[in-house]
């Protein structure tokens, strides 16, 4: 049996997060919303949590996954979930920088936060746009990111040889792309004007399926921490809110939801403790494990963050509860990543290829 007790150390991590995300973002989260997390941003590279998963010689701590997962986990549990991801949406690209071209120099420099770097979104809806990343002569690549003024926009890309990641530092932002949620983090469409390749992914498979599965627990970790914070939020009202004399907690209905809530975010934290134990021992498996994690997260936190609303009824429509924001954040990861069915199938179709 695998134990998942945290040791000194990582108690420390977690206590760490807990103060920061209590004092700097649990009381101030609409007022991020409005403003985006930029600041943030920087005082979480000065508290050294930029890279706690890389190694000590490209400017990281020397951790694993399982340390990047409580970081996540504990900022978007105690503070926000759409803020930490608006925080560490950069990760996705040191990811791919990171198991595809071991480049140290701007690993580095995307870890002190000197460079800014993002991993757009390609193939994928948004606000009735389709993007595209296919390599073609004549053809325009359009895609998403999620940084107001990047540096490196990185993109995985294909043509006849297969498919590649590409770095672009030649782009025009066209225009702002309403979103419903994750509002700290707003999006851009972009058009590529040049570009290099910098990695061929098809040669690369075992270094491709680390960075898939680094990312899914990079996702799931937030879910998990916004899905835990959404199921004590909703008992926390239903105790105090009374219907026909008794707080609606204790009604058959209301208690069976929430006894739903917290098995499933209660579950999906050690799913994601295993996922994180797993890469972190190169485990045989460890991605589809890690696949498996995301999988589970989409639905954990679709049910979850959406039943919460339903425990607080009308209330939970409205900004004076974070129950609507916890929901919109949530869908906005879906549409940026694809439903579990979508999502599934994007990455068999790529690893056919790889």
């Amino acid at each position: 049996m695998i134990d998942f007790s945290l040791n000194e150390n990582q108690d420390l991590l977690v206590k760490t997060v807990e103060d920061f995300a209590k004092k700097e973002i649990r009381e101030k989260v609409r007022e991020i919303e409005e403003k985006g997390a930029n600041d943030l941003r920087k005082k979480v590279f000065e508290l050294g949590l930029g890279g706690v998963e890389f190694p000590e010689n490209v400017g990281g701590a020397g951790m694993g996954m399982l340390e990047r997962a409580l970081v996540l986990k504990t900022m978007s549990e105690k503070g926000d979930g759409g803020t930490t991801y608006s925080i560490f949406s950069f990760l996705p690209a040191l990811y791919s920088v990171f198991e595809l071209t071991q480049n140290q120099d701007l690993i580095k420099n995307g870890i002190e936060g000197k460079t800014k770097i993002t991993l757009a979104k390609a193939g994928i809806y948004y606000d009735g746009v389709q993007t595209k990343a296919k390599i073609k002569e004549k053809d325009k690549i359009v895609l998403v990111v999620e940084e107001k003024e990047p540096q490196i926009i990185l993109f995985f890309a294909e043509d006849k040889s297969g498919p590649s990641l590409c770095s672009s530092s030649e782009f025009e932002i066209k225009r702002k792309i309403f979103r419903s949620g994750l509002l700290s983090s707003p999006a851009y469409e972009v058009e590529i004007k040049s570009f290099e390749k910098i990695s061929d992914v098809q040669t690369q498979s075992q270094n491709w399926r680390r960075f898939v599965a680094r990312t899914q627990i990079f996702l799931s970790s937030i879910v998990a921490g916004i899905s835990k914070c959404a199921a004590d939020y909703a008992l926390d009202y239903a105790l105090e809110r009374f219907a026909f004399g008794r707080p609606i907690a204790y009604h058959q209905a209301i208690s069976f939801m929430l006894a739903d809530m917290d098995i499933l975010s209660t579950s999906l934290e050690q799913i994601l403790f295993k996922a994180c134990w797993e890469f972190d021992n190169q485990k045989d498996g460890f991605d589809d494990t890690a696949t498996e994690l995301f999988l589970e997260a989409l639905e954990v936190g679709k049910k979850v963050t959406s039943d919460a609303v339903q425990v607080l009824g009308g209330h939970g429509y409205i900004k004076d509860h974070p129950t609507e924001k916890w929901m919109r954040d949530f869908q906005d990861i879906i549409n940026a990543f694809g439903s579990p069915a979508k999502f599934e199938g994007t990455i068999k179709n790529l690893e056919t290829r790889i």
